[in-house]
């Protein structure tokens, strides 16, 4: 990892819990921290132009305007330039005993923001909400991150923390769904508990809602032909039986691939089964149990070349009242390699369910550093997964 921080500054409400994860993180890895401010000097001179039609009839002689345009163009780019020179000494005065370096960019504020990224950073700093949304009376409505943030959490790939002005004592949280990256992320996570000395708990969301709903609103439309075609309450009960009950079932799997990465580490851990909506129930978890920071994956289960970040990892960004660390991997997890042996285990299940018992089954392996998938793997993935296999009887029941 780079041992650089890139800290976005622009002195807002989020500026100084902003400013104090950053000392914190620089003090327990020992890395360096850039505060970088961005002034718009050249969008003032546009907006200029674009009033002086507005200006009064004695500003409008050609030599009055354009010397209008020179005093204008010096007092703003001089004046900017002056308050972010401001900015960053009052953020001098934050990290004071921080290594530190600083810079004043001019510029459109998130593109700028995000060529300083690409230059070498371990981590990128940022406020949830910045000077726009601070000034809107009465505050802005929940889950409405600032246009900065936004973009530059879209645009980056980075490790991005976002910071919201809560909790920084908290225990930390940490979000996996069977998928490498959440499991990355999760490495991290252990990481920064350790080095934080806090405790962390790591949480599974599955959704046992949707699949009902469904089936209720194609009920709807179906007609009775086309129902018996579809084979609709076959499908129903099978849903009910193997994805829905499966479903809890991998989830608990997935926790306890959490606990076995954790083995051997100092790290204080607990893990939660959470039950709805992924992004709220981990929202909703964050809240009740104060955490500090929600560590998540920039892309899940269910990544797709063409995504800039998994709708899952952004509405947790958008709904938390925690900070949110996006974390971001680089690296394609590797193929394994299933032996025919195991591909035939897998052939007698229904094949709607197979890609879910595989991606499982895989989860399983890559947390413990399996490269091939044998009988005996999809064997021990069941046993924590609880997947039905065959021959392995049926799956759990709730009662």
């Amino acid at each position: 990892m780079v041992d650089r921080i890139l800290f976005c500054v622009d002195n807002s409400a989020a500026g100084a819990p902003c400013a104090r994860w950053c000392r914190e993180l620089a003090r327990v890895f020992s890395w360096q921290v850039v505060a970088a401010h961005v002034y718009a000097a050249r969008l003032h001179d546009q907006r200029f132009a674009e009033l002086e039609p507005t200006l009064p009839g004695d500003h409008q002689d050609p030599k009055r305007l354009e010397a209008s345009r020179r005093t204008h163009d010096s007092l703003i780019e001089k004046g900017l330039k002056l308050i972010s020179d401001s900015y960053l000494d009052a953020i001098r005065s934050q990290l004071d005993g921080t290594p530190l370096e600083v810079r004043a960019l001019e510029g459109k504020h998130w593109v700028e923001l995000v060529k300083e990224a690409a230059n070498g950073y371990g981590l990128c700093v940022i406020g949830a909400r910045g000077l726009g949304l601070d000034s809107v009376p009465d505050g802005p409505p929940a889950g409405l991150l600032g246009s900065v943030c936004e973009r530059f959490l879209r645009a980056v790939r980075e490790d991005v923390l976002v910071v919201r002005e809560g909790s920084f004592q908290g225990p930390l949280m940490a979000c996996v769904d069977g998928s490498p990256e959440s499991y990355s992320a999760l490495r991290k996570a252990l990481k920064l508990a350790d080095r934080l000395g806090r405790t962390l708990e790591v949480v599974a969301a599955f959704d046992p809602h949707f699949h009902p709903a469904a089936f209720k609103q194609i009920a709807q439309v179906l007609s009775e032909k086309d129902s018996k075609m579809f084979r609709f309450k076959e499908q129903e009960k099978l849903h009910d039986e193997i994805i829905d009950r499966g479903l809890e079932s991998l989830y608990q799997g997935y926790l306890e691939n959490a606990r076995f990465l954790a083995t051997g580490r100092e790290v204080a851990l607990a893990t939660t089964l959470l039950h709805g909506k992924p992004a709220i129930q981990i929202a909703r978890r964050a809240g009740e149990i104060g955490a500090s920071v929600v560590v998540v994956g920039r892309h899940g289960l269910h990544r797709t070349e063409s995504g800039d970040m998994g709708s899952t990892a952004e509405a947790v960004v958008r709904l938390s009242p925690s900070s949110v660390l996006v974390c971001h991997d680089a690296a394609a997890p590797a193929e394994l390699d299933w032996t025919e042996e195991a591909t035939a285990r897998l052939a007698h299940l229904p094949a709607f369910i197979q890609p879910m018992v595989k991606k499982a089954v895989e989860s399983h392996a890559r947390a413990r550093g399996i490269r091939q998938i044998t009988p005996a793997v999809v064997s021990a993935a069941k046993q924590e997964h609880g997947v039905p296999l065959p021959g392995h009887g049926k799956p759990p029941s709730h009662e």
